[in-house]
């Protein structure tokens, strides 16, 4: 079938892309800004049609002649500062395409969503689709997500349109030129010079998993249905210990109470609002640790889908921000990169001069989509070359 895709720069939306490009399937890349074709592996390029969430006519535009939309366009973001935008883009963006794809004669929806519309427990226990958000701390995310699945199924159902959802878990890997909060948590960790862990955990996967994993829901889900796109449960401290290993970084130490990441994100808040940079992390977020966000994709394997073990995703999420413009070059030379990282992803060593900027990133790497979060190209390797070990600043400040 003939697939549009919008936020097809994004994380999430270059790897179902990729996947569907990988099942026969034909794709149109749907972004906001106009630009070349959208480059896939391999050297190949798709189509790319331009249209905003907010343009019902441009959407029907670049829907036509296809069977089937993968909606992955959205706000991925803490902090009050972008709580009305999530809302708008989330939900009322989401209403849009789904009138839009009606609209075009399309046959088929599937919307990503997030697995924090089922909530978390205290306890470390997996959640299914069947539970839900509960009273626990909830940022505005959390929030636009659970309307956008209902606005997503009320609007499949005035158009008569089979919609699914499709709920991916926490997101590592690539290709991304701009950090996304679930990269973030990866570097965060990398920039600590107290390597500390807090209690709770989360469910990580790799964006590939999550990419073919819309692709099986695009041609096996059941309308209306949910889906969780996960991979496996670790606790903070296990994900910490596996960042450490395969960065070649000492730690984690200290396990610090739930409370103190609040207090460390105000902090972070306070000096990028003096450095008028965006927080690494937010006193939103931060609320929601020491919970458990953990989750069973038990359903989606029914229909085939299949994840990598949590190592995995972590080394694909090193492999990229390893050669990110966000890591610092004091904290890349630091990082002495374990083979499964390199595995994950060739990190070719060169000269300095290949590397673009301070902290360096792939050459032909495109601009994301603002709608889809972290956007990129799949171009070749950075070059990345080996640095000495240097003590990290008292005050460590991403690049601008």
């Amino acid at each position: 079938m003939r697939v549009a895709v919008t936020g097809a720069t994004g994380l999430v939306g270059t790897q179902v892309v990729a996947a569907a490009l990988a099942h026969g399937h034909e794709v149109v890349a749907v972004a906001r800004e106009p630009g070349p074709p959208v480059p896939v592996a391999g050297g190949a390029a798709v189509e790319r049609r331009v249209a905003a969430l907010t343009d019902p006519e441009g959407l029907r535009s670049a829907f036509a002649g296809c069977d089937a939309v993968v909606h992955c366009a959205a706000v991925y973001a803490f902090g009050a500062a972008r709580a009305a935008e999530v809302g708008q883009v989330n939900v009322d963006g989401t209403t849009s395409v789904v009138h839009a794809a009606a609209d075009a004669g399309l046959d088929r929806v599937v919307v990503t969503s997030s697995s924090v519309t089922r909530g978390s427990s205290v306890l470390p226990v997996s959640r299914t689709e069947d539970d839900r958000l509960g009273d626990e701390p909830a940022p505005a995310y959390y929030a636009s997500k659970v309307a956008q699945e209902e606005a997503a199924l009320a609007a499949g159902r005035e158009h008569g349109i089979p919609v699914v959802l499709a709920l991916p878990t926490v997101v590592l890997g690539g290709p991304f030129t701009r950090l996304a909060p679930s990269n973030a948590i990866v570097l965060r960790y990398l920039l600590d010079p107290t390597r500390s862990t807090f209690p709770g955990g989360c469910n990580v996967v790799d964006a590939r998993d999550v990419g073919a994993g819309h692709v099986v829901l695009l041609e096996r889900g059941e309308p209306g249905g949910r889906y969780l796109l996960g991979g496996e449960d670790v606790t903070w401290r296990t994900l910490h210990t596996l960042v450490s290993e395969l960065a070649g970084l000492p730690g984690p130490f200290a396990e610090l109470p739930a409370a103190s990441a609040w207090g460390i994100a105000a902090v972070t808040e306070w000096w990028a609002s003096l450095t008028e940079q965006q927080p690494l992390s937010t006193r939103d977020e931060a609320s929601t640790v020491g919970r458990h966000y953990w989750y069973s994709s038990a359903r989606a394997r029914g229909l085939g889908y299949a994840a990598r073990p949590a190592r995995e995703a972590v080394a694909a999420s090193l492999a990229w921000l390893a050669v990110s413009r966000d890591l610092p070059r004091w904290a890349r030379e630091g990082l002495r990169l374990h083979a499964d990282v390199r595995a994950a992803r060739e990190l070719v060593p060169g000269p300095l001069g290949d590397v673009q900027g301070d902290a360096g990133v792939d050459a032909g790497a495109g601009a994301g989509s603002p709608e889809g979060g972290a956007g990129g190209s799949t171009a070749g390797p950075a070059a990345v070359r080996p640095r000495p070990r240097r003590s990290p600043p008292a005050w460590p400040r991403r690049p601008r």
